[in-house]
């Protein structure tokens, strides 16, 4: 048996949380980043991973995941994996592939379960709001508990999120929070939708910072960011010119790409 796959396992067989990596933390905070508007949480998660150099101390398996191969750096990987840093008290959960509505409730759980069995007792959320164009206002709004609100309104750089849905995994697990000894929030925000938005992880992580101390450097990231800006406003610009050059009528309208 594959020694990464041979670790303890909890969980059903429809969803299962394979650990194969001792440790001892204290409560830690368990992260939780999944592909959405922007990959902003996956972006956010992957800067985490690698300015703490975290190891993988878990993956997820499921039926409900699709029957497919991961590439990192020409290393198969788990989809849907767990990792650790003991200095700073730190769980990431990060996946590539989506999780079928059916096994959301499955997959949740036995997330859940596992991070109970290991002290945690906050989970967030860092996702993404899918916007049109170029966000012009990047604050980080929350959604959360009812114990857990009065500590973020302190922060007065974020607004609470008065009123939404958050679907698909992100959603579930909020949801499951709810029925245990557990507090979950989400710390949100506006994200281009459809291209990778490294400006909204950067807004996410500094809030993260703010509110744990984790001491997360996202000054590379700042700069891809107003690289990824600068081009998308070329873009616009363009667009724009465009739209304008072309007779108007007899001809339909031409939208803007970005606002």
């Amino acid at each position: 048996m594959n020694e990464e796959c041979a670790g303890k396992i909890l969980g059903s067989p429809e969803a299962q949380v394979i650990q194969t990596k001792e440790f001892e933390m204290k409560q830690p905070l368990l992260i939780c980043c999944f592909p959405s508007a922007g990959v902003v949480g996956t972006i956010a998660a992957n800067t985490l991973i690698e300015k703490f150099e975290m190891e993988e101390v878990a993956h997820v398996r499921s039926r409900y995941m699709p029957s497919a191969a991961v590439f990192l750096d020409g290393r198969l990987r788990h989809p849907f994996r767990i990792y650790g840093d003991k200095k700073r008290n730190l769980l990431v959960v990060t996946a590539e592939l989506p999780v079928a509505d059916d096994g959301l409730y499955p997959v949740s759980s036995a997330l859940l379960d596992w991070g109970a069995t290991v002290g945690v007792k906050e989970t967030v959320i860092l996702d993404g709001i899918p916007v049109q164009g170029i966000p012009s206002d990047r604050k980080v709004l929350f959604a959360a508990e009812e114990e857990k609100i009065g500590e973020l309104k302190e922060d007065e750089t974020m607004e609470i999120l008065s009123k939404g849905i958050i679907t698909g995994i992100a959603g579930s697990i909020l949801s499951e929070t709810l029925c245990r000894d557990m507090i979950g929030f989400a710390l949100l925000t506006p994200a281009i939708a459809m291209v990778p938005d490294p400006e909204g992880a950067v807004q996410l992580l500094e809030a993260l910072n703010r509110l744990y101390d984790v001491g997360v450097d996202v000054a590379e990231l700042k700069e891809s960011a107003a690289e990824i800006r600068k081009k998308m406003e070329e873009m616009a610009q363009q667009v724009d010119g465009f739209r304008r050059q072309q007779p108007s009528a007899g001809r339909p309208g031409y939208e803007r790409m970005f606002a």
